[in-house]
């Protein structure tokens, strides 16, 4: 069982929902019958601590607590059904959206709730398979509890590279998911309502696209992300055939179609997190943060991992550098605002992209850094972790 300090003692009693259950009375009656075989599960687990762990009751209250957030964010039945199948994608929520709010709810410190909660999580799955209460696929409780132990996706990382290994996490998620989860981002959100205005069609005015209007609809979509360039964002549209002119209009074919629309919001994505990166002049601090980045669909870290990946190559001092990038993807939404960071599933696309795109000009250059990205995502990483 992973281990973890004793916990401040001040559960958090409100959900991030308006319903007047108690989240603990939710968590409880989904909880049903289980609720004792888990705590003797739990009493067994820790008689064979030996470092302080969270008592049984702590544990097993902020399963229950944690449960009912769950649950009555997504208004699901509390039958006892709902507490033995979780899908991974409603488990990364609860840990990088729903804990987080529900701790500055209660002014609480969202890092410790989150670590706090998925240790509760990563034991109740793990006596869910023990006892064969899991009601899903065996494949779902592996992801779920790749998840809650910090993972979403950590299997992927085991393959040959990192490049295969981004590859194989996209398509681990349907593509309709994976859209959802692109477009649930803000500045996805608005290049795609930019990419359906260009699509109505937007009259050049006889000039040249780079200095068309068209760049206005762009910029306009895209005024809170400085790092981006519209001007080379609307060419490389036009590059890839995305972007067509015709009759002095500008027209985007199957705009609709869901995996055109899913390759667009991939780009736009892309093309934030590589200027978001490329912003510093720091080589070190862009492997650094690229590292993190990577992780997070992968195998995330935290920010005493990534000091450890930075000093054993000898670039501590892109430390700050390297979190300023972080930073600035956290406050965009990319990355979860809490360690280790996480990205939605769906991202994993865009994040593919962003490393190839990167080092794509010489085949030795990526492998290079192919290298250094996969020393931070495979199990063993650089070492034991420096606290931050």
């Amino acid at each position: 069982m992973p281990k973890k300090k004793k916990s401040r003692g001040h559960p958090a009693r409100q959900p991030a929902t308006s319903s007047p259950m108690s989240p603990l009375r939710a968590g409880g009656r989904a909880l049903g019958d289980l609720q004792v075989p888990f705590r003797r599960f739990l009493e067994a687990e820790l008689a064979e601590e030996t470092d302080e762990a969270l008592p049984v009751e702590d544990l097993e209250a902020r399963l229950m607590e944690s449960l009912g957030w769950l649950l009555l964010s997504f208004e699901s039945d509390l039958s006892p059904a709902a507490a033995r199948a979780f899908t991974p994608a409603d488990l990364a929520e609860l840990f990088t959206e729903i804990v987080p709010a529900v701790a500055e709810h209660n002014d609480l410190d969202p890092q410790e709730l989150v670590d706090e909660t998925r240790l509760a999580w990563t034991s109740y799955l793990m006596f869910l398979g023990e006892t064969e209460q899991w009601a899903g696929e065996p494949e779902e409780l592996a992801d779920c509890l790749d998840v809650a132990s910090g993972g979403v996706g950590g299997a992927a990382s085991g393959q040959a590279g990192v490049l295969d290994a981004l590859a194989a996490a996209e398509a681990r998620v349907p593509l309709a998911d994976r859209l959802a989860d692109l477009v649930a981002l803000p500045v996805v959100a608005g290049f795609l309502t930019a990419l359906d205005e260009l699509a109505a069609g937007v009259e050049l005015d006889g000039r040249e696209l780079a200095d068309s209007p068209a760049v206005d609809v762009l910029r306009a979509r895209l005024a809170d992300v400085p790092e981006v360039d519209p001007v080379a964002l609307l060419l490389d549209l036009a590059g890839d055939g995305v972007l067509q002119v015709e009759d002095g209009r500008t027209a985007v074919p199957g705009a609709a179609d869901p995996e055109r629309r899913y390759q667009a919001a991939t780009f736009a994505l892309a093309s934030v997190v590589t200027g978001v990166l490329a912003s510093t002049d720091s080589p070190g601090a862009i492997v650094g943060a690229l590292s993190v980045v990577t992780s997070s669909v992968l195998q995330p870290v935290t920010s005493g991992e990534l000091r450890g990946f930075l000093e054993s190559a000898g670039d501590e001092a892109e430390l700050p550098a390297a979190l300023a990038r972080l930073t600035r993807l956290v406050d965009l939404g990319v990355l979860s605002a809490v360690e280790p960071w996480t990205a939605r599933p769906g991202f994993a696309g865009a994040v593919l992209d962003v490393v190839d795109g990167f080092f794509r000009p010489g085949d030795e250059d990526e492998a290079e850094v192919e290298a250094e990205v996969e020393a931070e995502v495979e199990e063993g990483g650089p070492g034991e972790p420096v606290q931050a």
